[in-house]
């Protein structure tokens, strides 16, 4: 009896060593050097040390390496009573990360020729139209303009709803009209001349997507993207249905403290209304970095992808995320912020590399933002230094 305890003891030894040998030390050397400013200067800092000076209750996220999702990380609790800890299968709102999605089904809708790039949207909107002052009256606005926000249409984001209130359809958004909170969609500027942040803008994509294929956006966006990538555990449907609200993290406020409520909720599909995990993201990232460099059977087509990650006339976009830098130093990112949840995406296509952070609370972005900076030291992400300037590329998220 004694040698079979020593046995089992050395091949648990063994198994235990092997577990470990399998994890990648840059893995630990990425969530234990996280650089916070903290009055003015750089203190390194764990995770854990990060996430309590920021008072982030939950942090989890994913990294792209050689084209693949290499590993993910998640920690903190689904409320806070502490009583049930996170995994990577927890649900996030994905806020403007939701942007990006949206615009890949209307560019791979683009690419079945059902919807068209380049000319005038609003002879193709149903029940709603845009409003343009005289002197841009005879001016198209159109689909690539709308994803790289260089419309000139204005309304920069959407604050959502308390559980249990009326929530507006998609005309009634558009429109300003209750029971939406927010002002109408309007043109201000002349379209394609400048940058301008613009959720409006990506609901009016939305009314098109709908208006043309006669179809509704949440409906295709499953079809065309999110069963397509097998990102499980993601929905555009709003509210969170009931089966999926118990691996839901909840919202909290600058202090790490809970709303009244879980979270609140967003009809705003395409600018705002996704539910997600960096799981998820991460393999939606790959698929942009694969159809970039012509893999088969790519989402879209190489040109496309192309596109999407060129940046567009007057504007530091492609078409659904910003986009910085040339061959190895290419990256495209985004943001995302809605009440009680921040996070950020990046990918490196041509290298193949990549990460997507997401938080729990409205003080989350900073922490996302040096948790990125930590992994693109550790992973030599090629950037010279310059990732952080290039984060003010998305100034309608700030």
């Amino acid at each position: 009896m004694k040698w079979r305890n020593i046995a089992l003891f050395i091949l648990g030894l063994l198994v235990a060593i092997n577990s470990f040998a399998g994890v990648d030390p840059r893995q630990t050397d990425a969530l234990n050097h996280i650089p916070v400013t903290v009055s003015g200067k750089v203190v390194i800092m764990t995770l854990r040390e990060a996430m309590n000076y920021f008072k982030v209750p939950a942090v989890s996220l994913a990294v792209i390496e050689n084209n693949k999702l290499a590993w993910t990380y998640s920690t903190g609790y689904l409320s806070p009573s502490k009583q049930q800890p996170i995994n990577n299968n927890t649900l996030f709102q994905a806020g403007s990360l939701s942007k990006p999605v949206a615009a890949l089904l209307a560019i791979k809708l683009c690419d079945q020729n059902i919807l068209p790039l380049d000319k005038d949207v609003n002879p193709l909107l149903k029940g709603w139209e845009i409003t343009k002052p005289a002197k841009y009256k005879d001016m198209p606005v159109t689909l690539r303009e709308l994803v790289s926000m260089s419309s000139g249409l204005d309304t920069g984001g959407y604050f959502g709803y308390a559980p249990g209130e009326k929530l507006p359809t998609l005309v009634q958004l558009l429109s300003g009209k209750p029971p939406a909170d927010n002002p109408p969609v309007k043109l201000i500027y002349q379209p394609g001349s400048q940058y301008y942040y613009s959720g409006g803008g990506y609901e009016v994509m939305e009314l098109l997507i709908d208006s043309v294929t006669q179809s509704n956006f949440t409906d295709l966006a499953y079809k065309e993207i999110l069963s397509p990538l097998a990102m499980d555990r993601s929905t555009f449907v709003q509210p969170l249905p009931a089966k999926l609200t118990d691996n839901a993290v909840l919202a909290t406020d600058q202090d790490g403290h809970p709303f009244d409520y879980p979270w609140r909720v967003n009809p705003e599909h395409a600018a705002a209304g996704l539910w997600t995990t960096p799981t998820d993201l991460a393999k939606f990232t790959v698929a942009i970095i694969k159809a970039y460099q012509g893999s088969p059977h790519a989402i879209i087509s190489r040109d496309l992808a192309k596109q999407v990650l060129t940046q567009q006339t007057n504007t530091p976009y492609g078409l659904g995320f910003a986009v910085e830098g040339a061959g190895k130093k290419l990256h495209f990112m985004k943001m995302g912020q809605n009440a009680g949840y921040q996070g950020w995406l990046v990918g490196f296509p041509i290298t193949g590399q990549g990460a997507v952070v997401m938080t729990n609370s409205d003080n989350g972005r900073e922490l996302a933002q040096d948790i990125i900076y930590s992994l693109a030291k550790t992973y030599r992400w090629s950037t010279d230094g310059k990732l952080k300037d290039a984060w003010m590329l998305d100034p309608g998220e700030s």
